[in-house]
């Protein structure tokens, strides 16, 4: 209980207030005032709705949950079947991680932040107070995916709501509130103005910017996904060692299908599906000259 306390720190506050906020636009300054409890105000809802809270949830996810622990007392298995074997680049030894005190498996680093070792390790990220790791990569596509759709959304209601308000006559702009939905022009107040503007233009103000960056960030991590490389990978390069093979630039990218397939798993109708638990493994992965041996080919 103590160590979930300490997760939230002011990163992770700031995200969920900001989630917060601009939900409640959303909804209490936009869609019922506007659009009432019309078919598109239901709609509307009921999507905003379903697309905040997984990707809340999927952020919650990444959070909590451990983005993928070394086990203790692992070892590099040197009769291993596969053909490729990450090494260091001085001696060519095993990969051991001073800090921790034990053998790195492929493809883990050693994060100063959380100061442990995580398996696949992509980035550490301050905005979830965790690494994004072998255990909660899938969770960290699924939730950009969802939070730019939300935030999208977003931007679309505030930016009709506005647009419709400047372009109606003064009786026809009014908003609906009580549980009758009683209607009450905006221009009855100059305080209902200068409110109206100033949630809608902060929230606009929040959710532009917020939306463009993680949009980026998601077209970044499907490129990713589709080479299957990491973060740290793609600006390091996978150094390897193979059995009588020169070395290759990246052992682990066995095409767009496969690799997919590896990420976010064998159900494809899943794919944009929260998940209910961690990734499993994470200290083997397929390779390339492990598809060569049992006559497989890239995609």
């Amino acid at each position: 209980m103590l160590n979930s306390i300490k997760k939230v720190n002011l990163y992770v506050g700031l995200v969920l207030a900001t989630y917060i906020y601009l939900f409640c636009v959303d909804v209490f300054c936009v869609i019922v005032p506007w659009l009432n409890w019309s078919v598109p105000g239901i709609l509307n809802l009921v999507i905003l709705t379903f697309s905040s809270a997984t990707s809340l949830y999927c952020y919650l996810f990444c959070v909590f949950l451990d983005a993928g622990k070394v086990t203790e007392g692992w070892k590099p298995d040197e009769e291993a079947s596969s053909a490729v074997q990450e090494v260091k680049r001085k001696d060519g030894a095993p990969r051991y991680c001073q800090k921790c005190k034990q053998y790195k498996p492929p493809r883990s680093h050693h994060c100063r932040v959380c100061q442990r070792c995580v398996l696949r390790m992509d980035h550490h990220c301050p905005y979830t107070n965790n690494c994004v790791g072998h255990a909660n990569y899938r969770t960290f596509l699924v939730f950009l995916f969802y939070v730019c759709a939300s935030l999208v959304h977003t931007i679309g209601l505030i930016a009709a709501h506005t647009l419709h308000t400047l372009q109606t006559s003064q009786e026809q702009r009014v908003i609906r509130t009580g549980p009758q939905s009683r209607p009450v022009h905006l221009e009855n107040g100059f305080r209902n103005i200068i409110l109206w503007a100033v949630l809608e233009t902060s929230a606009f103000a929040l959710a532009l910017p917020a939306a463009i960056g993680l949009i980026m960030l998601l077209g970044w991590h499907i490129h990713l996904a589709l080479t299957n490389k990491t973060t740290i990978e793609y600006q390091e390069g996978v150094r390897s060692r193979v059995q009588g093979v020169p070395y290759c630039e990246h052992p682990y990218d066995l095409g767009p299908y496969h690799n997919l397939h590896q990420i976010l798993g064998e159900n494809v109708c899943a794919w944009c599906l929260p998940p209910c638990s961690s990734s499993h493994g994470g200290d083997k992965f397929i390779t390339v000259w492990d598809m060569a041996k049992h006559g497989l080919t890239k995609d």
